[in-house]
Order: structure tokens, then C-alpha cells, then sequence
């Protein structure tokens, strides 16, 4: 099987968000489907290794944030490259709650559901979540972020004007002409560290769905 084909299909870049007995933890995901609309349904994957994944599980609730295609990089790396089970991933960030106690992210959001899990399914590594939707409000009149867009401005092949210069001059990195890329074939991170990717340890995991090394596609 060619798994460069699944780079074909589509998907955002959110906030996952919520609180399980007063603590509150969030991560960074792309599989927010929206499954029926009367009733409104979602669902979302979740890797179970994530904090995230147990909180919701226990809590049977969720916020999801969908991001704005202007939204800093420093917040998705916030949530996206750090664990919860390390780090309180939302000291010192602004953020408000839900209805459901969740958090939610505003700035850099063009929208925010709140959810109530009514079904969950094993996948192996992940969690399928599906869940109604009880609450959600549109904050912009903005573009939502593809995956396939974050990744492009995180490699330089694209600019923001709508950033200011700071932001792109600290986030927007180019890339070396020439250089191998190697995307994961679950998730689509491409992985643009300096060290080369051949000469990464083998224990190496995808840091935004920790896929090993060998999952890796050479582009």
C-alpha cells in the first residue's frame, strides 16, 4: 500500500479541552468530524497515551476550539508539544470555560462547541469519541486552519500578513532547499528538526500522535 495516498484527505487543526474533578488539560488534534445534524453530532480520535484521552474518558465531556488559519504558533506548539501529564500545559494562559467546566481557547479561535460523549469505540492506539453537541458560538468571520496549511507555514512555503512581525519573524523558519522531508503517515507531522532524520534515535516518536520512527514516509 502507498501511504502517501491518505496525505490526500483533509483536516483542521483544534484545541481539545477539558476538566475532570477541577483539573483542566487540552492538546491539539485534526479529527473533528461532524456526523448528523439533527441531532447535532461530532466525533474526534484521541490517542490514548494523551491525558487528555483518560480525562475525557472518566468526564464523558469535551470542548473543542476551532482554530483560526491566523493563529499564533506559539499555541499550538503550547498544546500540541507538550503533555499534560508533565506540564500544567494552561498556567498562565488566557483562556475562559465552557458551560461544562472545559476550557476554551478565544484568541486565535474562530469558534468553540462544547460536547457530551454519548459513545465511545477502541481503536487500538486511539479512542473514537462521538458526542452531541450542547453549546458552540462563532467568534470570527475567519478561515479555519488546515492541517495541510499549518504544516506549509511552518516550513516558510507560505506567509501570513494578518500575523504581525514578530510573529512571523519567530515562527515562520525556512526550510533548506533540497533537504529530505519525512511526514508521518497517522498524523501528517513533518518533522523539520535540525538533526538530520536518518540520524535520529530509534525510539523516536511523532510528538503530536507518538508514532514511532518507522511510520515515517521520505517525501
Amino acid at each position: 500500500m502507498e501511504q502517501s495516498a491518505l496525505f490526500s484527505i483533509t483536516y483542521g487543526v483544534y484545541i481539545l479541552g477539558v476538566e475532570y474533578e477541577g483539573k483542566k488539560n487540552a492538546c491539539v488534534i485534526n479529527t473533528l468530524s461532524q456526523l448528523t445534524q439533527e441531532p447535532i453530532k461530532v466525533s474526534i480520535t484521541v490517542l490514548k497515551k494523551n491525558l487528555t484521552h483518560d480525562m475525557i474518558l472518566n468526564s464523558k465531556k469535551f470542548s473543542v476550539s476551532i482554530l483560526s488559519k491566523y493563529a499564533p504558533l506559539d499555541t499550538i506548539a503550547r498544546f500540541g508539544f507538550k503533555s499534560g501529564k508533565e506540564t500544567d500545559k494552561l498556567e498562565g494562559f488566557n483562556y475562559k470555560t465552557d458551560l461544562l467546566k472545559n476550557p476554551i481557547i478565544e484568541d486565535g479561535a474562530v469558534a468553540n462547541i462544547s460536547c457530551k460523549v454519548v459513545n465511545s469505540i477502541d481503536l487500538g492506539s486511539h479512542t473514537l469519541f462521538i458526542a452531541d453537541v450542547v453549546d458552540g458560538y462563532k467568534l470570527k468571520d475567519e478561515e479555519s486552519m488546515t492541517y495541510a496549511y499549518y504544516r506549509d507555514l511552518k516550513m516558510g512555503k507560505v506567509s501570513n500578513e494578518k500575523l504581525p512581525e514578530k510573529q512571523k519573524d519567530k515562527d515562520i523558519v525556512e526550510t533548506d532547499k533540497g533537504k529530505p522531508m519525512y511526514q508521518c503517515s497517522v498524523c501528517h507531522y513533518v518533522y523539520d528538526g535540525d538533526i538530520p532524520f536518518e540520524e535520529l534515535d530509534e525510539d523516536y516518536l511523532c510528538p503530536l500522535c507518538n508514532q514511532p520512527k518507522s511510520v515515517f514516509v521520505k517525501k
